[in-house]
């Protein structure tokens, strides 16, 4: 067994303990994705947004190993818009408006 794929195999114990989505895709997709996904959800912790929880519900939306793999080279941010949709989006621009507001 490789170093990635020992990284890969415990990365999808630690994915299916959490009880993470399953991804899709081939099986080699899978096995990579898994690792990015991984990565960038400690990517997003280690930023602690407010409401971390909310947002790695957000980003786990997505189960597209392709995609994945796809937006490995961009931060967190990134996927995470790909994943939330209009409404949040919405509420998202609101509050930073009023939280705009209430800096002044």
């Amino acid at each position: 067994m490789s170093e990635h794929d020992a990284v890969n195999t415990a990365n999808a114990t630690a994915a299916r303990a959490a009880g993470w989505p399953e991804l899709t895709g081939s099986p080699k997709q899978i096995d990579w994705a898994t690792t990015v996904r991984a990565d960038k959800i400690r990517e997003m912790e280690a930023s602690t947004p407010p409401g971390v929880d909310w947002y790695r519900e957000v980003m786990l939306r997505e189960t597209s190993a392709g995609v994945w793999i796809d937006s490995r080279n961009h931060p967190w941010q990134a996927q995470f818009l790909g994943c939330v949709t209009d409404e949040e989006m919405e509420a998202l621009k609101a509050k930073a408006v009023q939280d705009a507001a209430s800096e002044q």
